[in-house]
């Protein structure tokens, strides 16, 4: 018997709620990035979104 056989599907379980805040943000935060990586979004704009934060832009300009 496992530690999972302990649970039922309907058990409560108490959570602070920065702890199930926390637990919100970052699901949402990975859906976003799930989203952005099935569509094809090129990784630096990902990287920005993730970050918040803008990239240079790197001119390969010759």
């Amino acid at each position: 018997m496992g530690l999972i056989d302990n649970f039922t599907a309907e058990d409560r379980v108490d959570v602070k709620f920065s702890d199930f805040y926390n637990l919100t943000k970052q699901a949402a935060e990975l859906e976003l990035v799930m989203n952005a990586v099935r569509c094809n979004v090129p990784h630096r704009y990902i990287r920005e979104m993730s970050s918040g934060k803008s990239e240079k832009q790197i001119d390969n300009k010759q």
